[in-house]
């Protein structure tokens, strides 16, 4: 499988139409089978095309954004449906803010989740993820959590989608890989200048502790004077990686995508040969994965 990560840099997004454009440029023609796009994408697409009301400071635009975002949720949702059919690819569009009013899930009618969706070659939903960790600004602003983790099939993996903060909670990734998982799919959005070694602690970290791929989107952008700003990768474990990196390739923030091919048997064969998980205790997660549990 060819995977590939954007940041959105570079990407025209004054109106749907450029930024159908961008994209159509990056990935027509690539060969690529799955792309992950960042967090914030919803977000930062209704800000530039004029369709969410933009203010001085990240907060306000986020409070704003809570409470207008339902007719720019679906046409986001719409419009990444149709261009993963359009393009005949496995689609993660980032991140939206869902509102589960009237959609009776259970949820109370006051929540505010940030969601991430992923869309098969046929445009149809095959992953909903919602975030289930929170910073402190996140729990400031009225964000609740998910609860639960699933995973699903995308070609011949089975896939987990990481949301923002998820990333830095190394439970997020042990409970997808002893659900199945070999591959993540990390949506981020950190501020800029970070270093390498802060931004391994999630995604890098994960990767290794459970043998699985992970590509890692992360956004390149300012919104309301915030600058976001972090590597796009696609990461393996050490093992079968250029130079044990971990790395399979990775960009800089100012890159538009970065794109890697994922050696699914080598992968398998490494996990034959020192099966790590198998040297843990997955019982001590049982709770939390009950009837799934390995």
């Amino acid at each position: 499988m060819r995977v590939a990560a954007l940041t959105l840099a570079g990407i025209k997004l004054k109106s749907i139409d450029q930024y159908q454009s961008g994209l159509d440029y990056l990935l027509k023609g690539s060969g690529i089978d799955l792309v992950v796009l960042p967090a914030y994408s919803a977000l930062l697409l209704g800000l530039e095309t004029g369709a969410i009301t933009n203010y001085n400071d990240f907060d306000s635009v986020m409070r704003g954004y809570l409470v207008q975002n339902e007719d720019w949720h679906n046409l986001f949702l719409n419009l990444h449906s149709s261009l993963a059919a359009e393009f005949g690819i496995y689609l993660v569009c980032g991140t939206t803010v869902e509102k589960p009013i009237g959609k009776n899930d259970g949820s109370p009618a006051d929540c505010f989740y940030q969601t991430a969706y992923c869309f098969n070659p046929d445009g149809k939903i095959c992953g909903r993820q919602r975030q289930t960790h929170l910073t402190h600004d996140e729990r400031e602003l009225g964000f609740s959590r998910g609860e639960e983790l699933n995973t699903f099939t995308a070609g011949d993996l089975q896939v987990g989608l990481v949301v923002g903060n998820d990333a830095r909670h190394p439970e997020v990734g042990r409970i997808f890989s002893l659900c199945g998982a070999d591959l993540l799919l990390h949506s981020g959005a950190l501020k800029s200048g970070l270093n390498c070694w802060p931004q391994a602690a999630g995604m890098w970290a994960q990767v290794q502790q459970n043998q699985c791929w992970a590509v890692e989107a992360q956004l390149s952008a300012i919104i309301a004077g915030k600058i976001l700003g972090a590597s796009p990768a696609v990461i393996g474990p050490c093992e079968i990686t250029p130079g044990q990196s971990g790395y399979i390739a990775r960009g800089y923030p100012e890159s538009s995508i970065v794109t890697a091919e994922l050696d699914e048997p080598a992968r398998q064969s490494l996990k034959k040969n020192y099966p790590l998980l198998r040297m843990l205790s997955p019982h001590a997660y049982s709770a939390l994965q009950g009837s799934r549990n390995r």
